[in-house]
Formats: structure tokens, C-alpha cells, sequence
């Protein structure tokens, strides 16, 4: 797409760009001589901001809200050379509705953040991170750097400001950077650091993987054992990377899902037939649990989540049910990506009881989740409140001991119309999604919540003095 030193990107989904190219900090793991550029002020060469904005918009670059616009990779970009000219950038970016990435030595202050500050729209549209490959020798290693007490003060911006701060150990130093990690350990606990990212050094020594912000195939990644020793350690106290872009990724997803909450509550906050977002609540987080447990996409699980009854047949009609108007639109909306939203689509299609029932089930690990755990939500405590509430909702009544259950229901009886009574839709459906589960972390829950369904039968039939009813379930349970 472009590569002038100042700009570069292979297509429209990340561009780096640098108001500098050299740096002055000297350190001694410093890739910059041997792209060409200089490590020292006196050959420091230097851009506007201004010309870097003429220069995208001038040449109509694909960049879009979903572009992620990284600062600084041969340069620093927080120094007196050219400080305000990225500021300048971060302001143009984040007008733009992108999500900016800034790595730094140097200490911010907040002071000079009080013209962004009003144009950050979500929570990780910007995320700083503080660069550190040693602590107890950055004097030498990082010699013209900004000292450590003062650079992990950026730190506190998460607290002071509402701005994601991360810990960038990049590069890991081969026995000098895994020498600091209680010092590393003692930072991240004092300073509640939430994300660390990991990164090997980069060399001329060819390995399967290039530097991500140049084509010109000169520096690859080398990884060396002290990384997986760093990682593991650190992952037992906060979330660690190997790349920033995770980070990125997930504070972008999160805004999504934000997004698209908000705009399912608009369109559920009245309902009360107990698919409502009381029920959307359950579902989103026993489905990041079993997200977890499954390992799964827990970005996808938490769409399909969201999204799986807000074109629900008995709620908005079969055309809405068929087309999935509402999600789509919703999707859309958030600016979801397009394949994404074919992923969560397809499961929606596939979830559901009536679908099982003509033989229809979802084929991801994501879709699977949240079919197990929508089924879930109609067994147990809060299975018995929603059949009672939807059968009120219709006129029916919870039980009736002279109506007995469909035995031999399908599709078309199911979604024809609202069972006669509560206890025969727990007959009729809910005591037969025990053995529907597609996960194992759903078949462990179901099996608990099942108990609780017919327990509850057990002492409704006794308390009524129904003992023709309590035989019914005896063989129904057989």
C-alpha cells in the first residue's frame, strides 16, 4: 500500500507512521542503524504532522474507522523534536473515530493530553504503552532514556485519566531482562498494571517471521528462551501478549460489545416474557465461563450472545426470526467485521429448541456455547420463573391437573402456539434439554439444573395433592 519511511502499511487494517525518523535514546539493542536511520539528535530528521495528513488525504488512502493507527517504530514519538506533532496526530486520528496505538520511554504528563482527552470516544481508543526491555540496567541499556521512576509514571494515566496503560517488555534481552522480574512483578502489583506485552528482539538473523511495519525483509523477530520462562511467570498476576496488536484487538472488541449491549437493551428493555436482558445478562456471562473452560472466541460467544434473541419468532415475528433484521442491523451499527457477523449469523440460524427440532444445531465452538447455555436459562431456579412468566404473559395458567402434557410434539406443534400450562412446557421442552447439550461444560451444568426442575415437580405434585401427576413424571423420567 505505502512505505516512505514516515508511512507505512501493506493494506488498510494497521498503518504505522512515524514524525521522526531516528532516535535519540541510544540504546544498545537499537534496530534503527540498520534500517539506515540514526540513533543520535545531531541527524535527526523530522515531519509535520500536517504533511503526513496532506499526504494520506491527498492520495485517498483506504483509511477507515477500522484502520489501527500505530505511532512510532523509527522513532521516538514523545521527545522535544517532535512531541507536537504527534499530539497533532492523535487529535486528527481520534476525530476520525480510529483507535491509536503509542509506545513511548519518555514520561507523559497530563497536562499535555488535555486536548485529546475530549475527543476519546470509547474506553482504549487510545493505549499507551511504556517501553522497558530492563529496569535495574536501563541506565546503560537505555542509556538516554527517560529513568524508570519517572517513565512508569505513565502508569498512573489509567487511574488519573481513564487511559489504558500498558507494560511493553520489548525486547526481552537474553539474561538481563528476566533478571528484573520480581522488580517487573513488584511494578505490575503497585501499579494494578492490567496488560503486559512480551516481545522479542529484532535482528538480522533470518527467522520465519519479519518485522511487521517494513517490507524491506532486513530485520526478523528472534525469539530467545527467557521469553516463555517471562510469560509464564507473569501471566499468573495479569493478562500477558507477544503482541501489541492483541492488546488492541481486545480494547477494540470491547468497545463493539459495548456498543451492541446498548443497543440491545434498547430493543428488550420492555420485554417481559422472560426473554428480556435479564435472561440476555445470564446468558452473556455463563457463556464467557464456558468460553473459557471450552477455550473459545469469547469475542464471537459474546455476540452471539447478545444477539440470539433479538429476532426471536415469538418476540418479533418469523420474518425478523428468517432474516435476523435485527441483528444485522445492530452488527452493522457497531461496525462489526462483515465475516465476523456471518459467523454470529450462522449460529443464531442454528439456536433454539424449535430448530433442534428439525434437526438443526450450531456448528462452532462459539455457537455450541451459547446454545448450551440459552438452553441452561430454562432449567433450574431461574428455567421455572421464566416458564411461569411467559405463561402469564399468554393467559395460561402454571398448572392445570386436568391438561397433560404433548407427547409427541414437533416443529410445527411447538412454535404453532403457547403450551396449555407451565408444567406442560417444562414436560413438553424443558426436562428434555438435559440431553440436548453440545459441550461438556454444558452437560456438567445442565445435569445440575435438570435436579432442580424435577425436584421442584416432585414437591408441586405433592403440595397439590396430585399423586396421578407424580406417577406421569415417575415414567417420564424413566
Amino acid at each position: 500500500m505505502i512505505d516512505n519511511g514516515y508511512l507505512f502499511a501493506k493494506d488498510n487494517k494497521r498503518i504505522f507512521i512515524n514524525t521522526s525518523l531516528g532516535c535519540a535514546g541510544q540504546c544498545s539493542y537499537c534496530y534503527l542503524p540498520k534500517m539506515g536511520y540514526s540513533n543520535s539528535s545531531d541527524n535527526y530528521r523530522t515531519i509535520s504532522a500536517q504533511a503526513i495528513i496532506d499526504f494520506i488525504e491527498k492520495n485517498k488512502l483506504d483509511i477507515n474507522q477500522k484502520t489501527l493507527i500505530t505511532l512510532g517504530c523509527y522513532s521516538e514519538c514523545w521527545d522535544e523534536y517532535n512531541k507536537n506533532e504527534t499530539i497533532s496526530l492523535i487529535k486528527y486520528f481520534l476525530k476520525k473515530g480510529n483507535q491509536i496505538q503509542l509506545s513511548t520511554k519518555k514520561q507523559i504528563i497530563e497536562e499535555e493530553l488535555t486536548e485529546i482527552l475530549p475527543l476519546i470516544n470509547y474506553f482504549g481508543q487510545l493505549v499507551i504503552f511504556v517501553s522497558s526491555a530492563t529496569i535495574s540496567k536501563h541506565d546503560t541499556v537505555e542509556k538516554n532514556t527517560t529513568p524508570i521512576s519517572n517513565r512508569f509514571q505513565n502508569f498512573s494515566l489509567f487511574n488519573s485519566l481513564n487511559i489504558p496503560v500498558v507494560l511493553y517488555m520489548k525486547p526481552v534481552l537474553k539474561g538481563i531482562t528476566i533478571n528484573d522480574l520480581d522488580l517487573y512483578k513488584k511494578y505490575i502489583e503497585q501499579y494494578k498494571i492490567r496488560d503486559v506485552v512480551v516481545g522479542s528482539i529484532f535482528t538480522n538473523y533470518i527467522s520465519e517471521e519479519t518485522v511487521h511495519f517494513s517490507n524491506k525483509n532486513e530485520l526478523f523477530y528472534t525469539k530467545n528462551s527467557d521469553e516463555d520462562m517471562i510469560i509464564s511467570e507473569l501471566s499468573k498476576i495479569t493478562n500477558v501478549y507477544k503482541r501489541s496488536s492483541e492488546v488492541m484487538y481486545k480494547y477494540n472488541v470491547s468497545n463493539h460489545i459495548e456498543k451492541v449491549k446498548n443497543e440491545v437493551a434498547k430493543l428488550l428493555e420492555k420485554d417481559n416474557s422472560g426473554h428480556g436482558l435479564g435472561h440476555i445478562n445470564r446468558v452473556l456471562d455463563l457463556s464467557l465461563k464456558f468460553a473459557e473452560k471450552e477455550n473459545a472466541n469469547k469475542y464471537i460467544v459474546s455476540l452471539i450472545a447478545l444477539l440470539h434473541d433479538v429476532d426471536d419468532y415469538k418476540l418479533f415475528g418469523m420474518e425478523n426470526a428468517e432474516k435476523l433484521t435485527n441483528a444485522k442491523r445492530i452488527m452493522d451499527d457497531c461496525n462489526v467485521d462483515k465475516a465476523i457477523q456471518e459467523q454470529v449469523c450462522d449460529a443464531i440460524n442454528n439456536i433454539g429448541y424449535s430448530k433442534r427440532l428439525k434437526g438443526h444445531s450450531p456448528t462452532t465452538l462459539e455457537g455450541k456455547i451459547v446454545s448450551d447455555v440459552d438452553m441452561c436459562d430454562a432449567l433450574g431456579a431461574n428455567g421455572i420463573l421464566r416458564v411461569y412468566t411467559y405463561s402469564m404473559k399468554n393467559g395460561k395458567p402454571f398448572f392445570d391437573r386436568n391438561i397433560f402434557p404433548i407427547e409427541d410434539m414437533n416443529a410445527e406443534k411447538y412454535t404453532r402456539k403457547c403450551a396449555d400450562s407451565s408444567v406442560c412446557h417444562i414436560f413438553e421442552k424443558i426436562l428434555k434439554l438435559k440431553d440436548l447439550m453440545l459441550t461438556d461444560s454444558g452437560k456438567e451444568e445442565a445435569k445440575n439444573r435438570h435436579q432442580i426442575v424435577v425436584d421442584f415437580l416432585y414437591h408441586l405434585f405433592n403440595e397439590e395433592n396430585a399423586p396421578e401427576w407424580t406417577e406421569y413424571l415417575n415414567n417420564y423420567l424413566k
